[in-house]
């Protein structure tokens, strides 16, 4: 294992990413252009070892570098673009694989229309942005989860398929709107999940998202479902 350093990341940035006190996830994780290089970061501490699938070449992937003991890997790729498709392969400490894309190689998702009329509180369905809901993104299935905290220095989704850990997930802030958003490929119907909040002065919250939907029915985010039901009541 080197010194834990990263092209155009400052170490200490680094430091504040694995002690779950970063803001901006997408400036640390998933692909970033390196010199003439492409470099792909991770962060999966239930990983003993991660390696880059290419879509164009199944049989050569690269092995990332583990770089922290906490569980940050890096591969670099010679003469890649910053949109090369690619899925990572995770190896459990248990020898168990699982292959998905990474959520960290997506753009922003929710429209400024959307944002707009969120602003306004013009959007009268707005149960249909908020919260979970199953979702295919490209070629990807899985959940996009988006929540309101715009007091928030970072949120995450937590769940039994992130060991509740929240510096696993962490979201991207739409600036400006107060709105974070992840696309989680993979995850299923049936997944439990939460939104950890840490506040402007470090303290962390878990939290369901309930809000109201057509029927005047309280719904909330402790399990994923889909359908009109979309969540269950507790």
């Amino acid at each position: 294992m080197k010194a834990f350093d990263i092209a155009g990341v400052p170490r200490d940035e680094m430091s504040r990413f694995v002690a779950g006190t970063h803001s901006d996830p997408f400036r640390v994780l998933g692909p970033h252009r390196a010199g003439d290089d492409l470099e792909i970061r991770v962060f999966r501490p239930d990983a003993r070892a991660v390696d880059i699938v290419f879509d164009r070449e199944l049989e050569k992937p690269i092995s990332a570098e583990s770089i922290h003991q906490d569980g940050f890997f890096c591969a670099t790729v010679p003469g890649a673009t910053r949109d090369v498709p690619y899925r990572l392969r995770l190896t459990a400490w248990d020898g168990s694989q699982q292959t998905t894309r990474d959520p960290y190689q997506y753009g922003p998702i929710m429209g400024q229309v959307d944002l707009h009329l969120f602003a306004e509180g013009q959007d009268w369905k707005i149960y249909e942005k908020f919260g979970a809901h199953l979702r295919t993104v490209g070629d990807a299935a899985g959940v996009y989860f988006a929540v309101w905290a715009p007091n928030a220095q970072r949120v995450s989704v937590v769940g039994d398929f992130n060991n509740w850990d929240g510096r696993v997930n962490p979201m991207r802030k739409l600036v400006g709107s107060g709105v974070w958003e992840l696309f989680l490929p993979g995850i299923k119907q049936g997944a439990h999940y939460k939104f950890e909040i840490r506040s402007q002065t470090g303290a962390l919250l878990l939290k369901s998202r309930r809000r109201r939907a057509p029927g005047n029915k309280t719904i909330s985010s402790c399990r994923m479902s889909c359908g009109k039901q979309r969540l269950p009541r507790l």
